[in-house]
This record gives C-alpha cells, sequence and structure tokens, in this order.
C-alpha cells in the first residue's frame, strides 16, 4: 500500500463562521500596537531569519481565547477521527496533542510573508492555523517548499504534525491583507516544558561524557 503523506493534513473548510473570524480580525485591531514580527530558522540555510507579518498573542480570560481554544480542541478530535481510519499509527499520538501554546492572531500586509520553516520543538507534536478573511491575493499555505499549495478560504481551519519533515510557509502578498490565528500544539504544559528547558541547559553546562550516552556522531 502506498500512503500519500498529504493524508495527515486535515483542512476543514468553513470551520468558523463570519461572526467569529470578523470577532478575531477586530480584536487584532484593537491591538495592532502591541504586535510584534516573530523569527525561526528557515529551512533549508537554518539561518533565524525574521517574518514580515504581525503577530498579536491573545490574552488569556478573553472571549477570543475561549472561542479559538475551543476551536482547537474541535479541530485535534477531528484530525484524530481521520488518523484513526487509516488504522496504521501508534495509539499514542493521543496523548500528543493534549495542549495549545501561544495562540496567535496575524496579519499579513501586503508583501508579508513567513519564510520556509517547520514548528518542530521538543514536545511539539502538531501546528493548527485558521483562515479568518479571503479578499486577499496571493499569500498561499505551503508545503515542502512549494510542492503542495493550498489556498484556504475565510473560516478554514488546517492542523498537521510539526517535525522536520513538515516545512511549510506562507507565500507573499500580492494584493489586500490577509488574517490568521495560529497556534503549536504540545504534549506537554508550556510551564513544565520549560521548567524542564531550565533543567536541561544546567545539566547540559556541566556535562561530561558517559558511556551511557552513546558516541555523538559528525553530521556532514
Amino acid at each position: 500500500m502506498n500512503f500519500n503523506i498529504d493524508n495527515l493534513i486535515l483542512h476543514k473548510k468553513k470551520f468558523l463562521s463570519e461572526k467569529e473570524c470578523n470577532l478575531l480580525i477586530d480584536c487584532f485591531e484593537k491591538n495592532k500596537q502591541k504586535t510584534i514580527q516573530e523569527h525561526c530558522p528557515e529551512a533549508t540555510t537554518n539561518i533565524d531569519t525574521t517574518s514580515t507579518m504581525d503577530v498579536f498573542t491573545i490574552p488569556h480570560s478573553t472571549n477570543e481565547h475561549k472561542l479559538v481554544s475551543d476551536k482547537i480542541e474541535k479541530i485535534i478530535n477531528l484530525f484524530h477521527e481521520r488518523t484513526d481510519k487509516f488504522n496504521m499509527f501508534h495509539v499514542g499520538r493521543k496523548q500528543t496533542l493534549k495542549y495549545s501554546h501561544m495562540l496567535r492572531l496575524m496579519k499579513y500586509k501586503k508583501g508579508a510573508k513567513i519564510h520556509a520553516h517547520t514548528d518542530h520543538a521538543p514536545f511539539i507534536y502538531g501546528s493548527c492555523t485558521f483562515n479568518l478573511n479571503n479578499n486577499y491575493k496571493g499569500g498561499e499555505f505551503c508545503f515542502f517548499k512549494g510542492k503542495k499549495r493550498l489556498k484556504l478560504d475565510k473560516g478554514d481551519a488546517l492542523i498537521f504534525p510539526a517535525d522536520f519533515f513538515w516545512v511549510h510557509e506562507v507565500k507573499p502578498i500580492k494584493e489586500g491583507e490577509r488574517y490568521s490565528v495560529n497556534c503549536f500544539l504540545q504534549s506537554i504544559p508550556e510551564s513544565v516544558k520549560q521548567n524542564i528547558y531550565r533543567f536541561v541547559d544546567v545539566m547540559m553546562n556541566n556535562y561530561k561524557e558517559n558511556k551511557l550516552d552513546g558516541k555523538k556522531y559528525a553530521i556532514k
């Protein structure tokens, strides 16, 4: 049996209503003075690169945060239902998409994009995005350095795995402006993850070679 990796991308049409999309766009516009720009390594060069869209993190204990969190829970369960049907994958995968992290609203102005990258990091196993409008040109959501392209309409949801194989990007906006919601899906809470990072930093700073660790390989 040949398996198409595209089957692990769930594109759900009109997942958010027009009213929900407009509410989230309004939230961004009300907070546009608080936006930042994010950065992450580019997929080919591994050079830390700043993206050109504007980003606002949705505050906890707001109606917008609850709306997005509820929608994320629904799309995660739809994703599990979809992958269950293949009868190919380890049941433990369901424990890896338990916590959402960095619920952000994004606005791509004309010329804005995000470079080819992955969302891979320790304990992050999935990514989720909601498209909030369709009155723009360009801005296609692409996987595998453009080999698979998706045009997301207003209210569409997209969920997919997160590791080094899932290179994705958003092409430059040619006309108009694009709004979206993005988040990462984790196996553990963010506060626990940050404590683990601190512990690992201390251990690595005091690391001494141990035969239990195996050989460190030289990767060309």
